[in-house]
């Protein structure tokens, strides 16, 4: 067998990749290369604008990385009601009438970061190089060489690109990426209404695209409304005031009129999709692999599928040095998981903006139909929070109902 410095490393040190390698730790020697530590101070006085949903399969992966803010639950929003509205269509989903105590948590990027990363160091099987970066990397059959920035080198039997969306390392394998330019961007920030929400995930497909109101720890909700690029600049300038006023006459939701908003943050929204998801002894995970649009808020719970899936298969393979069955099985499950879960949204979001009404009266006569079809709406139900026989093995171990 070559000689290796660690058995995996793992590029990126966001919240898939410091799970990744948390979870890798396990079963492995890990390094972890990330280019810049991240000096993480949460706000005083503020939620951080950059807020995700994360499942109930994706919080049992979280703990199982011991990367879960157990300590943190002032800022932390569960929702428990889902509601979603498109024309006159709507569909509802209680947690409780599926066997669960949550349909999701809202947390602060952040947040997790500083979970996982406190995980990570205190773990005597993860080595952590950062600030660091990598120039470039060679592998044969049985290990991969890679070279440092500033010199040095490191060899391992399996590297790990988690390195985001425009990443550099499968740029270097050569994997090709399908992109689709939406031409809009996400308008994110966090207003305070008449009502406070008290666990509601609610959604509107406007005429604009799709609007949602997100629970935060305080009562406040954490908007997401997705349309086209040039309008939501124009509408991340305007006075709050007006910003409000627009808004106000968009959402019709039930906390009532927003009173206050933060500052406003226009994101782009690509979807991308990479070719392949191992190439030799290369992996990807997280958005190294794909982004989906941000309508169904599954991103991150993709990402963090990823990283139980890639610990499952290597420690389920039978030959202990050979890797090339385990990553097989990974390029297969993850691929049809991304396909389903990025295709699906997209779908979704051409129809929301379909020319005039069409695609939103079809949406809201889905979404009512499904609503009286119990099987449909289980199925729905634990796809969504990652609990689904497709799920990895550490997103359905569950446990007991938390709060």
């Amino acid at each position: 067998m070559s000689r290796v410095d660690h058995d995996i490393v793992v590029c990126g040190g966001g919240v898939a990749g410091a799970c990744a390698a948390a979870l890798l730790s396990r079963s492995f020697r890990v390094a972890l290369i990330e280019a810049r530590k991240p000096e993480i101070s949460l706000p005083e006085n503020d939620f951080d604008p950059r807020v995700v949903a994360i499942s109930p399969g994706s919080r049992a992966i979280l703990e199982a990385a011991e990367g879960w803010p157990a300590n943190q639950d002032d800022r932390i929003g569960p929702y428990h009601h889902m509601q979603v509205h498109s024309a006159r269509g709507r569909i509802d989903f209680q947690a409780s009438q599926h066997g669960l105590a949550q349909l999701g948590w809202i947390v602060e990027i952040p947040v997790l970061q500083q979970a996982l990363w406190h995980s990570i160091e205190n773990h005597d099987a993860v080595t952590v190089l950062a600030p660091q970066r990598i120039r470039r990397f060679d592998q044969d059959e049985h290990r991969v060489r890679i070279e440092l920035e500033q010199g040095k080198a490191v060899r391992c039997r399996l590297l790990v690109a988690a390195d985001g969306a425009r990443s550099r390392l499968r740029a270097q394998a050569g994997i090709g990426v399908d992109t689709w330019h939406y031409n809009q961007k996400a308008l994110v920030a966090h207003i305070r209404t008449e009502k406070p929400n008290r666990g509601l995930a609610w959604q509107r497909f406007t005429e604009h695209g799709p609007l949602a109101l997100l629970p935060l720890a305080d009562g406040r909700s954490s908007i997401v409304w997705s349309q086209s690029a040039e309008r939501a600049d124009r509408l991340g300038n305007w006075p709050s005031e007006q910003f409000l006023e627009t808004l106000n006459h968009s959402q019709d939701s039930p906390f009532g009129v927003a009173l206050e908003c933060s500052t406003r943050h226009a994101l782009p929204l690509i979807r991308r999709k990479a070719q392949r998801l191992t190439q030799g002894r290369l992996v990807l995970l997280g958005d190294a692999a794909r982004t989906v649009h941000p309508l169904a808020g599954q991103g991150l719970n993709l990402g963090l599928a990823d990283a139980a899936a890639l610990a499952e298969v290597l420690e389920d393979r039978t030959a202990e040095a050979d890797l090339d069955p385990a990553l097989k099985r990974y390029q297969r499950w993850r691929s049809s998981a991304s396909a389903l879960t990025g295709g699906g949204i997209h779908a979704i979001n051409e129809l929301t903006f379909a020319p005039g009404d069409a695609g939103r009266l079809l949406l809201g006569l889905g979404f009512s139909a499904a609503g009286r079809l119990w099987p449909m709406r289980e199925r729905f139900v634990r796809s969504a929070c990652g609990l689904d026989s497709d799920s990895p093995r550490l997103a359905r171990q569950t446990g007991q109902p938390r709060r």
